[in-house]
């Protein structure tokens, strides 16, 4: 009887393969991620970081086990995480799950890492039934510690674990200030944005004393100014600026105010400075067809009527810069009487001028005489076409003096906003949009390209398109016969080429 050794060599080539695979895997990292961020990898900036680590850095990962859906993928999406950082970080990079469960010792620990259990929905027996679970993160090195209590968004999550091992790894954070002393919004307007914000920076308040400023920050934040500055304080701001200070400005050129259905031309004195350094915020209010609605009452008889209108001074922004990492992976931003942001008639040398969010074409403006009334705006809808209009802007160069036509700056950037109330939650809410923008802003002026490429990632599902109706009944049936088809022409193959074999064999 002749063996078959052409099928034990096949087994035995195959089975030396898997082997060498396995042998290479437990040395050599690598992953194939086709999303479009590339959510399921580490980012370069994370790469680098675990990299060149002085010591270890410790995870423990207090999560309860067998959590039903969606919790369940939220284990396992921070364990490949956390397998990634190993990976890069080597023996640097040290993790442990921990389910405290009913054990009183490790309830005690979460505790002492200000993790608390949350509440969370499970079905058991047909009943829905609250049950106490961990989903937290603590993170070690050098004695110091970062504690993520919940872990909700994997979209944030590489950003989370990575700003986090920066703060402890750095000596020293950097600085933002608040310019404060002319009206502008404080820390209570803009809670949300300054809570986040100090993940990563210090937050300090800025005053100006003579001609100089109190401090020197890294980024300067003037946000909303309601009074007029006087040359001193413009003096300063050039100073900081000549030195290589980055600016944000979010400014109302026009001070509109909704109760009283008024609106009016707000000049705090800022122009010249902007207009120096190549560009401005005009006097004019966008109006915009896509806009966020607005809740009025009016009077029907003997009752009061509620009802949403559209009101075309709410613009929401969808239009970015897709070349600027600042606003690129943004969704929307939603503005409240924004003005648009012009060029200074020629550029100054070495300035560079980048729009960064834009109105719809469906945009107008208004200027001189403002109609901010809600129930006079139906009318003026059909008419807005004239768009789109810049909205935020971009400067990077050496910028002139506004005071001293022979000093130029040190390479510096600048952010400029036709929207003081951008953050301000007390008008608009907390918007994630606007939140991730400034956040963004910021990153930015500070040139902390890492954490901005870290934060645009964003988890989103990929709907398919639409499929014209004529076509479905035909891919229907199609995915129904073809897997079938395919079965019997492999079957129909090897049947004809055993036949043949057997045809040969009995010939020889």
């Amino acid at each position: 009887m002749k063996r078959d050794w052409t099928s034990r060599t096949t087994l035995l080539l195959a089975a030396g393969i898997l082997v060498v695979l396995n042998l290479i895997g437990l040395n050599v990292f690598a992953r194939l991620d086709l999303t479009d961020d590339r959510v399921y990898s580490l980012s370069e900036a994370s790469i680098e970081l675990v990299e060149n680590l002085d010591d270890p850095v410790t995870v423990t990962a207090f999560f309860t086990e067998d959590l039903p859906a969606p919790y369940s993928a939220y284990r396992r999406f921070l364990k490949d995480k956390l397998d990634d950082y190993r990976a890069y970080g080597g023996q640097n990079i040290q993790y442990r799950f921990v389910d405290p469960g009913e054990d009183e010792d490790l309830r005690d620990e979460a505790a002492r890492y200000r993790i608390p259990p949350v509440q969370i929905q499970v079905v058991e027996s047909d009943n829905v039934q609250l049950k106490n679970a961990y989903m937290g993160l603590a993170i070690e090195y050098g004695g110091e510690r970062e504690v993520l209590p919940l872990i909700q968004d994997l979209s944030t999550l590489e950003y989370d674990i990575t700003s986090a091992i920066r703060r402890l790894t750095r000596d020293e954070l950097p600085t933002v200030g608040l310019l404060s002393g002319h009206g502008e919004l404080g820390r209570p307007q803009m809670q949300t944005f300054v809570q986040e914000l100090s993940r990563n920076y210090t937050v300090e308040t800025v005053t100006v004393q003579d001609t100089a400023l109190s401090t020197r920050p890294d980024v300067l934040l003037i946000v909303s100014p309601s009074d007029s500055l006087p040359e001193p304080h413009l003096r300063a701001l050039d100073a900081y600026v000549m030195q290589g200070g980055r600016m944000g400005v979010l400014l109302n050129a026009v001070r509109a105010n909704l109760q009283q259905g008024q609106a009016a031309v707000q000049p705090v004195g800022l122009d010249r400075l902007l207009t120096a350094y190549g560009a401005t915020v005009a006097p004019n209010l966008v109006m915009d067809r896509q806009s966020s609605p607005l809740t009025t009452q009016r009077q029907a008889g003997l009752f009061s009527v509620v009802q949403q209108i559209e009101y075309p001074f709410l613009p929401i922004a969808t239009r970015f810069n897709p070349e600027n990492m600042m606003v690129n992976r943004l969704g929307d931003v939603r503005f409240y009487f924004v003005s648009t942001v012009d060029t200074a008639g020629v550029l100054p040398e070495g300035v560079s001028f980048t729009p960064l969010i834009y109105s719809t074409e469906q945009s107008r403006i208004q200027e001189g005489f403002f109609m901010i009334q809600p129930m006079m705006q139906e009318q003026m809808m059909g008419a807005l076409e004239g768009g789109p209009y810049v909205l935020a802007a971009a400067l990077t160069g050496t910028f002139p003096s506004a005071f001293d036509p022979d000093r130029r700056s040190q390479p510096s950037r600048i952010v400029l906003v036709g929207d003081g109330d951008l953050l301000n939650e007390s008008l608009i809410g907390v918007v994630p949009g606007n939140i991730a923008f400034g956040l963004n802003m910021v990153d930015w002026l500070a040139q902390d390209d890492a954490l901005l490429s870290i934060r645009a990632k964003s988890i989103e599902p990929r709907p398919l398109e639409p499929v014209p109706e004529g076509l479905r009944p035909w891919i229907k049936y199609g995915s129904m016969l073809t897997p079938v088809l395919l079965v019997i022409g492999f079957g129909l193959y090897r049947w004809q080429r055993r036949r043949r074999r057997a045809a040969e064999l009995v010939a020889a």
